[in-house]
């Protein structure tokens, strides 16, 4: 069972359904969002269902008999490159050549993709106070956000360059993912209560239940990434958010004091530093001090406790300013 839940977050399962944030990123942009977004939320979730069941049930499919007589072991020994080597053992170059290149291609569209939705994050940071001003200005001919795209592009090539091989940078680029997406629903039960009367345009029934539901499966999606991914990746976000402290005279406070953007995000850095705790001791790549599944079960119900630990360490008001100014 643990490798099942290894293979989810290091294996680039979770990957594989990873994409849902550029949608809300560019949300303030569309038409009807209360209609487009859950449509194109569903719609890419179905369809990459759709279209991975089919690229397995090809693989299975395709694996000459008498390559199973060693079991799954020594298929992983013959296909390093499962499709292309399959093609070539079939003698189908041409589809081997296609693999290949849709292999160096198809990256570059996920590139652009969150070229586009990470500087607006970045820009609706600064807006909101909590990051520096200078990340606010928009170039008028474009309409782009030109220092965020900068500090993006800078980004992606900082994240990039550490790693050796495609398979350890989808474990830091899933278990990253992950995290980001376990904020959200902290962040919609803080603004339950700190702006109970805010619009909401979309409505999630029995929130109080999905809530921290979703937030445990975040957390256990992250654990599960291993000790050698969430050593380092954790660790780097505690030693900035050390940093960003010591910086006092520098960051941005003309909207939240820098003692509420302390308080207010304490949980997040203390759900750091237990998850590096647990993943140290666990079984996922640990010392194996807490065995599995206890160390699931013992994530599962730190997770619970931080997601409600959150909710409550909000801003006393919510910030709206940027948007209104939008």
């Amino acid at each position: 069972m643990s490798g099942v839940e290894a293979a989810i977050s290091a294996g680039g399962i979770i990957f594989a359904y990873l994409g849902l944030t550029p949608i809300i990123s560019v949300a303030s942009e569309v038409q009807k969002p209360q209609r487009t977004i859950p449509i194109a939320l569903i719609l890419s979730v179905v369809l990459s269902t759709i279209i991975y069941v089919l690229l397995q049930l090809a693989f299975l499919g395709s694996i000459p008999t008498e390559m199973l007589n060693g079991g799954w072991a020594e298929v992983s020994k013959q296909f390093s490159l499962p499709y292309r080597d399959i093609a070539i053992t079939l003698g189908m170059g041409w589809l081997a050549f296609m693999v290949i290149s849709d292999a160096i291609i198809s990256p570059s569209g996920t590139g652009n993709i969150y070229m586009n939705a990470t500087p607006r994050v970045i820009y609706g940071w600064a807006k909101a106070g909590t990051f520096f001003k200078a990340f606010t200005h928009i170039d008028k001919a474009s309409g782009i956000p030109r220092p965020a795209l900068w500090l993006t592009f800078g980004l992606s090539i900082f994240w990039t360059l550490p790693f050796p091989s495609w398979e350890q940078l989808i474990s830091v680029v899933s278990a990253a993912l992950v995290l980001s997406y376990a904020i959200a629903p902290v962040t919609a039960a803080g603004l339950r209560r700190n702006a109970p009367d805010l619009p909401r345009p979309f409505r999630v029934r029995a929130f109080g239940i999905i809530g921290p539901i979703s937030f445990m499966i975040s957390a256990l999606i992250v654990y599960w990434s291993g000790w050698n991914t969430l050593s380092w990746l954790l660790g780097l976000q505690i030693v900035m958010f050390v940093v960003y402290v010591m910086c006092k005279g520098k960051v941005p406070e003309h909207t939240v004091s820098l003692a509420q953007q302390v308080k207010s995000s304490l949980w997040l850095i203390v759900f750091y530093a237990l998850i590096i705790l647990f993943s140290w001791l666990g079984s996922f790549g640990g010392l194996n001090v807490i065995g599995h599944p206890w160390d699931t079960v013992l994530v599962a119900a730190m997770s619970l406790g931080i997601y409600y630990w959150g909710a409550r360490s909000c801003l006393p008001q919510a910030n709206f300013s940027g948007d209104e100014e939008e």
